[in-house]
């Protein structure tokens, strides 16, 4: 179907057929009239003059208006609504707009005055239009038909459009289905040519470049010399500007594509800078890039490439290019002979004698070294390093690819190392080795983290560390069972002593109070300021015995005058504390609840201390301002709400690789700061404004994985959780066929969550629901199984893909037999039901280790990774 045809109506609305229409309704019947979309907001303008609208503004209130729109749902058939105000001679009525399945897409917003109401003393302004109830009443009727008649037919056009739409669109598949089966047959045949690689690659290219309609085709070949690259082939179609005669000895570090991952990337993608510059350099508008591998080693490139002119490639143009390059691939490894493959001995230990890593090549079963570079000497020179390094070199325990962050304690440097096994030249297997000295980046990676968590002022931890800090703290004191407490404190009216003084007494006293307060017995090194004038304050599990003594202490240094350079300035503090963990379930918890503590003593009238009190007025009055920024955030697009992405691990040969991400969502609330979900999607439940914040990250997380797939992971997978009020809205299913369509990913790479308690509620209906969803391609994963009420009937019964188990069970299979059964047992049902099994929640190397016994294939949590933003993800796993 065109794209460009909405499958509601609000275009259809949005008109100035609709504007006229409401001007001469408005004139004629002397009522005031307006349309309102669903989600466009206003579409018409008030007909009348500017008294009049001020008029019907007061009168007519915002809130009034809301109320009207929002009382219209989805496949109601009431039509009209009437609401009253706070006089009985104003009348208003709602007029629903619908669309195809009685879908609301707007509201005629009516307002009248009753003259045969009107109090003798109500004087209204001359330019009022009047209308009396019985009038105002057949308008409205007349309003409710002509809508009604006028988007009748508008619905039957539109059907018939999509009918039409629909059979162009089968006859063209079918033309397009029939031109790839003609030329992807020439190109077997080329397979079994006599010719040379190069003239049966450049048979290809041309049918290709003509199947696919860009500009070139290529083939990209690295040099012998590992540094350069040539096109040794190229099709041009007519009119286009080769590129063959330029890429001669093109240098690979110019070439961002040029690293063993495949590349699909459209016209509309977000460029990295590397290949931004890349492509504004050729005039490249779009481009696939597909590693060609010879030995499991990428030697050349398969390009088709579109210059000038936009381009949004299509899965089908993403799986013939796939095709092709296989094709490709199979010529290339009949034609080469071994004398084009092999490289004699000599040169090849010349490469690695001056290469700038060490190699090493040993022998586990008699424990010898085949070959060792220089660069290997040079790095373990001293005999400490040297003896702990053979150890790990020939223990075959370590069957991991890599290690990365290893010390040699005797001469303090850190390394990197690649692992893999190998086919000798007398065919034994033989383990590589490859060390890089990583001793640069690794100091300066410490002074950035260092830099990223100081206070320039005062020369404490900063905000970042504090939050890092506690959510360690909570972590040990959760594990033994004991409490810490954080304090918040905030100067009060330290504003003035900048307005008075000047800002450099005002840092001069910030600084003297930071480390008068850092000074303090059993707080050293576990100060933080946090803010302009705030700071923050652990007392860990250790000192918490003592915490009464650090709050007197803190208070004792605000009731005397701070002296600097002989002068006294006096300044008081306002302070809140919270213990933890009692009922803390997240450590993120503890600022939010801090800062309602510290806002109930600034409330009392500062220069106090209070504890944090889940009773309190400052409790139920911060919730309340909560649900008004959330509000105000969810006006403003969702911009607050920042999708993080935890990575999802499959295990292949034992190894956890990297498979793809959970989506999971944070508000960055300005006043709040990092506030995690378990804090407030309730609230967003209850306030009706999780769909406006699903969607969001829906999209988002589409748009994130849709990125990943076109420069080089293919592969990846993004899940996104579903809200219960998100799948009981009727129109759900259309809102995931515009993610879908707005981001074009390949379905199969979008899997949806859903809880299991959900699931249980009404699953006559969520089966429908989930069978519609994995119709358009997507995933389906049961979340959290095993919390609810766990029945493996619902395994059997529901359409699932991924079943997810809660964190419980696997943070107990050390300890409880029944969560190790458990788990057991469901890996065991899933497999043979072919559904992927995921364990949540995954901490320490035992409960890999025992991960590794049952049938699970993919897992999740902090021993892998913590949530991460999509920057930092893509820097890491990218």
């Amino acid at each position: 179907m065109d794209e460009g045809y909405r499958v509601d109506l609000e275009l259809e609305i949005n008109n100035e057929a609709m504007q006229s229409l409401q001007d001469s309704f408005c004139k004629a019947n002397d009522i005031y009239v307006m349309c309102v979309g669903k989600t466009q907001g206003q579409i018409t303008s008030f007909s009348g003059t500017k008294p009049e609208e001020e008029f019907v503004d007061r009168n007519f209130s915002s809130e009034l208006r809301r109320e009207i729109l929002d009382s219209f749902v989805d496949g109601n058939v009431e039509n009209v609504v009437e609401r009253y105000g706070t006089e009985d001679y104003l009348l208003y009525r709602g007029v629903a707009i619908r669309g195809l399945e009685g879908k609301c897409q707007g509201v005629w917003l009516c307002f009248g005055i009753a003259r045969d109401r009107l109090p003798d003393t109500e004087i209204l302004p001359s330019e009022m239009r009047t209308t009396t109830t019985e009038d105002f009443d057949k308008s409205i009727a007349l309003i409710e038909t002509l809508t009604k008649h006028y988007f009748a037919e508008k619905i039957k056009n539109h059907a018939l459009q999509v009918k039409l739409s629909d059979e162009r669109q089968a006859e063209t598949e079918i033309e397009s289905r029939l031109k790839k089966n003609e030329i992807m047959t020439d190109i077997l045949r080329l397979m079994e040519s006599d010719n040379s690689f190069f003239e049966v690659a450049s048979d290809i290219l041309v049918e290709a470049g003509h199947y696919v309609d860009c500009t070139n085709t290529a083939i990209l070949q690295i040099n012998s010399d590992g540094i350069n690259a040539d096109m040794i082939c190229e099709w041009c179609a007519d009119g286009a500007e080769p590129l063959q005669p330029i890429f001669q000895k093109v240098p690979i570090l110019s070439l961002p594509f040029m690293n063993g991952k495949p590349y699909t990337i459209s016209s509309d993608a977000v460029l990295p800078e590397l290949f931004e510059v890349f492509f504004i350099k050729y005039g490249i508008k779009a481009a696939i890039f597909l590693p060609i591998n010879v030995n499991d080693s990428a030697e050349m490139y398969l390009c088709f490439i579109s210059r000038g002119q936009e381009r949004k490639w299509s899965v089908e143009d993403l799986r013939f290019a796939n095709d092709t390059k296989r094709i490709i691939g199979t010529v290339l490894v009949k034609k080469i002979t071994t004398n084009s493959l092999a490289s004699s001995y000599s040169a090849l230990e010349a490469i690695l004698q001056n290469a700038g890593y060490g190699v090493v090549v040993a022998d586990l079963a008699t424990r010898e070294f085949l070959y060792n570079n220089d660069t290997f000497i040079r790095m373990f020179s001293n005999e400490v390093d040297r003896l702990a390094i053979e150890e790990i070199i020939f223990d075959k325990r370590y069957t991991l690819s890599e290690i990365n962050g290893y010390s040699a304690n005797g001469s303090g440097k850190w390394f990197d190392i690649s692992i893999a096994s190998i086919e000798w030249v007398d065919g034994r297997q033989v383990r590589l080795l490859t060390f890089y000295d990583t001793t640069d980046l690794r100091i300066y990676q410490k002074k950035v983290e260092k830099q990223a968590q100081e206070d320039i002022l005062t020369g404490l931890y900063n905000r970042q560390a504090c939050e890092k800090d506690i959510a360690m703290e909570f972590h040990v004191a959760t594990k033994l069972g004991k409490e810490f407490a954080v304090l918040m404190l905030d100067l009060d009216d330290f504003a003035s002593v900048n307005e008075g003084l000047g800002y450099q007494v005002g840092d001069d006293l910030l600084e003297y109070i930071a480390h008068s307060i850092n000074d303090i017995s059993y707080i050293k090194n576990k100060c933080y300021r946090v803010g302009g004038d705030e700071f923050a304050v652990i007392v860990d599990h250790a000192n918490i015995d003592n915490l009464d003594m650090v709050i007197k202490r803190i208070m004792n240094l605000f009731a005397n005058p701070w002296i600097l350079n002989g002068q006294e300035y006096y300044c008081t503090v306002s302070m809140g504390c919270v213990k933890g963990p009692s009922d803390v379930t997240d450590s993120s918890a503890i600022l939010t609840r801090l800062n309602i503590a510290l806002h109930g003593a600034k409330n009392k009238g500062k220069n106090r201390f209070e504890f944090y009190d889940a009773n309190s007025d400052a409790v139920v009055a911060e919730k309340v301002k909560m649900e008004q920024a959330m509000r105000k955030a969810v006006e403003d697009d969702c911009k607050e709400f920042e999708v993080y992405y935890q990575p999802i691990m499959e295990f292949v040969n034992g190894i956890p690789t990297c498979c793809g991400a959970e989506a999971l969502v944070r508000w960055n609330s300005p006043e709040y700061g990092l506030v995690l979900p378990d804090q407030f999607i309730s609230q967003a439940e209850q306030l009706k404004l999780i769909n406006s914040i699903g969607q969001h990250v829906l999209l988002e997380a589409a748009k994130s994985c849709k990125h990943w797939n076109d420069f080089g992971h293919p592969e990846y997978k993004v899940n996104v959780n579903l809200s219960v009020v998100q799948l009981t809205q009727s129109d759900f299913l259309d809102k995931l066929d515009m993610v879908l369509k707005q981001t074009a990913i390949d379905p199969q790479n979008l899997t949806l969550e859903v809880t299991e308690s959900l699931a249980i509620n009404d699953m006559e209906r969520m089966i429908k629901l989930l069978d519609a969803i994995r119709a358009k391609g997507c995933r389906v994963a049961l979340d959290d199984f095993g919390t609810g009420y766990s029945s493996l009937n619902y395994i059997r019964t529901m359409p699932l893909d991924t079943i997810k188990i809660d964190r419980a069970f696997v943070s107990d299979m050390n300890s409880d037999h029944f969560s190790e059964v458990f788990v057991k047992t469901i890996s065991e049902l899933a497999d043979s039901l072919d559904v992927d099994v995921c364990v949540e929640g995954v901490e320490f190397d035992k409960q890999v280790d025992m991960i590794g016994k049952f049938s699970v294939n993919l897992a999740q949590g902090f021993f892998f990774d913590k949530p991460l933003t999509k920057e930092d993800f893509e820097k890491k796993y990218l």
